[in-house]
């Protein structure tokens, strides 16, 4: 068992624990929890679609519960497992009460999270993703499983504790025809695994196959119930093929007793907010799937530096449009929070499906934003200090970009888009 295992097991003892994070660090934890056989009490999260769901059978609350928690188990811990907001998590846990000895952070064990791109391209051209970046093109190919093993191995041996992986970042992992057998190599260590996906996928055969390997977390991105609106912002993409991918998954996952989190990420636009997104709402209802929406917002960070500089073409400029929060609103939002540490840079690793790795998860061009050409040829200590001061970070910090990709001030963003939308 590494040190930091031990660490952990010693910290948490016996105490019951509360686990405030129910996406994949808080899966993560769960998958680790099991293995060892610590009492979790619940699960807790501050998103209200995520409220009532349950996660390897452990059902999810809100934030509100954790008086009554603390009141039904004595010497209860409250375990942060987040990757990125964890900084607004301890300052909400402070005002419940829970005082430092009773709050444990997560990422202080798992040091980086974990994304592999296990394939470097995508079979929709969606205007807000880096795919449709002018200028911008990036070699495209698929990892092997044989780098996949000699990376995860890696992985394993340089940190002490891995949540879990994401097997995505900018591609379509479906379009791997392996992707079934990654997920195993991930269970196999003993981690949790993500795949976050278009859904256009022409293949019963291969959605199949990929929900008998059970990963822990499936997420689905789309923009729209009827094909006018989703086609606009999915573009290439087929709204009733994904819609009946959708029943497959259901049908899949009862076929096989699959205990997989399932979660619809629903991006919001001007044009998709009425009875688009009653329709898909109900249909996740319908289906038990969590239903997630969001404000959509823009990427890669090359394509908001571009834009903060006044160089912005004519298509990128026609699909700003569609946005209920403007790029300059959010920006003005996040503006505030810009002094905060950039998590993106902090505790995440990224690495590329030909083991090149990048400065982090939301920058995209491989020509500038490149800080390693092969993961396996440099120790991570050597990879992460040339995230220091990289040129790309000066920009992006300039224009407060970190804090809009995050979508910080949430109540902010609902309150320009009711704006808008009235």
């Amino acid at each position: 068992m590494k040190k930091t295992e031990t660490e952990l097991l010693k910290l948490l003892g016996k105490r019951p624990i509360l686990v405030w994070g129910a996406r994949m660090t808080g899966i993560g934890f769960l998958r680790f929890a099991r293995k060892h056989g610590i009492k979790v009490a619940g699960i807790v999260d501050s998103d209200p679609a995520m409220e009532g769901k349950r996660i390897f059978g452990v059902k999810v609350s809100l934030p509100s519960s954790i008086p009554s928690f603390r009141a039904a188990h004595k010497d209860l811990a409250v375990l942060v497992a987040v990757s990125i907001k964890e900084d607004e998590i301890i300052t909400a846990l402070r005002k419940f009460g829970v005082k430092e000895d009773e709050c444990v952070r997560y990422s202080g064990f798992c040091g980086s999270y974990f994304t592999i791109d296990i394939v470097g391209t995508c079979n929709l051209r969606c205007p807000s993703c880096a795919y449709t970046v002018p200028g911008i093109k990036n070699p495209v190919g698929l990892m092997s499983y044989d780098d996949f093993v000699k990376v995860t191995d890696k992985m394993m041996s340089e940190v002490g504790l891995v949540s879990h992986v994401c097997l995505y970042s900018w591609g379509e992992p479906f379009l791997h025809p392996e992707l079934p057998r990654f997920i195993e190599r991930v269970h196999s260590l003993g981690v949790a695994s993500a795949v976050s996906t278009n859904l256009s996928i022409e293949s019963a055969e291969k959605i199949e196959k990929v929900i008998m390997t059970a990963p822990d977390y499936l997420k689905i991105s789309l923009s729209g119930y009827y094909p006018e609106a989703y086609e606009s912002t999915h573009t290439g993409g087929n709204a009733d093929l994904v819609k009946s991918n959708l029943y497959r998954i259901k049908y899949f996952l009862e076929k096989h007793k699959a205990d997989i989190f399932v979660e619809v990420n629903y991006h919001m636009y001007r044009n998709n907010i009425g009875e688009d997104l009653k329709k898909m709402r109900g249909l996740c209802e319908e289906l038990g799937f969590a239903f997630a929406p969001c404000y959509a917002n823009v990427t890669p960070v090359e394509r908001l530096v571009d834009y903060c500089e006044g160089k912005v073409d004519e298509k990128t400029r026609k699909f700003f449009d569609l946005l209920l929060v403007g790029v300059d609103k959010g920006l003005e939002i996040a503006g505030p929070y810009n002094d905060r540490r950039c998590r993106f840079l902090s505790n995440q690793v990224n690495i590329n499906w030909d083991r090149s790795v990048p400065l982090c998860c939301v920058c995209f061009d491989m020509k500038t934003a490149t800080i390693s050409q092969d993961y396996l040829k440099e120790p991570l200590d050597e990879i992460n200090r040339k995230k220091e001061h990289h040129a790309n970070c000066v920009k992006c910090l300039k224009y407060a970009i970190p804090p809009y990709l995050l979508g910080v001030n949430q109540a902010a963003w609902k309150k320009e888009a009711d704006r808008v939308i009235s």
